[in-house]
């Protein structure tokens, strides 16, 4: 949360924690169901291979913050490289720390190129990188798919609960496609405020307006833009694929392409379905239990998958916290 952000309100900080507990106790029963010492023979086997899973989420860093660099509008802001990957980083840290859906993280991106760039090319382009890079992970979910179904025998809830999300994730970027064309922030306040939780304020109602315009500019000017975005997030997405082969080689388990695809691909499906889960607690590594399963390998080697994945994911959350707040204590020492 950024400072001198309000405090959610009671009745969310109420549901977090539920979901938090829950989460907890989700993965403690797993813990017991298939033994402590089990999994922690697992885990041991990977050793110093952790460091390998950490640095090679690097990748798909890089890869977004492509994507989102192709999403500002030409003439694009001269923005280092550098601190574009840091902002990336830092703001999915607070996307992984906080149930936001996704959208807190965005904001703290802009955050931290503030001193760099224009509040509205900064808002402009996370606006459209967020539409960019779902639409990657529906190309990537879709590519996936065709090349697990016909080849990879899954429970047939599987397959129809694969298809049905995949429908409903691409009618959702249709949806905000149009919306962003039309302009979706303006009419959105102007929802709220006739619901009663936002106040009047006419210098947000004038950015917004102007946010709205800027963005439909560049889905009318920058569609090429667009292509690229979403085609850098989609290998991003893909680069996924990585860590899994890493992970299932440093588990002992035969690295096949289809495994491989169907592991990330059920996963990243699984993950995007229970977005709400702060921190994906205990969801993390039911997922990869429930998928294991689902291939015929040990379950207890997908609870060991998960929390090594859980590790890649809470270090690089941490790291990006640590450039969160080296970042705040710059900006507030000038």
């Amino acid at each position: 949360m950024s400072a001198g952000a309000p405090p959610p309100p009671a009745r969310s900080r109420y549901l977090d924690g539920g979901l938090l507990a829950a989460g907890v106790v989700l993965f403690a029963a797993l813990l017991l169901q298939f033994g402590l010492d089990t999994v922690a023979a697992h885990l041991a086997a990977i050793g110093f291979g952790f460091v390998l899973v950490v640095a090679q989420e690097l990748l798909a860093y890089g890869a977004n913050t492509v994507g989102w660099w192709t999403a500002f509008r030409k003439p694009r802001p001269p923005l280092p490289p550098w601190r574009l990957l840091e902002a990336r980083i830092v703001g999915d840290a607070f996307n992984y720390l906080t149930p936001t859906a996704g959208l807190g993280g965005e904001l703290v991106r802009a955050r931290c190129l503030r001193d760099l760039a224009p509040a509205m090319d900064l808002a402009a382009s996370v606006s459209v990188a967020k539409l960019t890079q779902l639409a990657g992970q529906i190309a990537f979910l879709a590519a996936g798919l065709l090349l697990v179904l016909p080849t990879v025998s899954l429970p047939p809830p599987w397959r129809l609960a694969a298809g049905a999300g995949l429908a409903a994730a691409l009618a959702l970027v249709i949806i905000l496609v149009v919306l962003q064309r039309r302009g979706l922030f303006a009419p959105l306040l102007r929802f709220t405020r006739r619901l009663g939780f936002v106040r009047e304020h006419h210098g947000i109602a004038e950015f917004l307006a102007r946010l709205d315009v800027e963005i439909a500019a560049f889905h009318r000017d920058e569609g090429r833009g667009l292509a690229a975005s979403a085609a850098a997030f989609a290998l991003g997405w893909a680069l996924g694929l990585v860590e899994v082969a890493l992970l299932l080689w440093l588990l002992d388990v035969e690295v096949t392409l289809a495994r491989v695809v169907t592991i990330e691909v059920l996963a990243v499906a699984f993950d995007s379905v229970l977005f709400f889960v702060p921190a994906k607690a205990g969801t993390q590594e039911a997922g990869k239990v429930l998928i294991f399963g689902a291939l015929g390998l040990d379950p207890a080697l997908g609870l060991a998958f998960g929390i090594a994945r859980r590790v890649r994911e809470m270090s690089w959350a941490g790291i990006g916290m640590l450039l969160w707040w080296r970042r705040q204590a710059a900006l507030s020492g000038r």
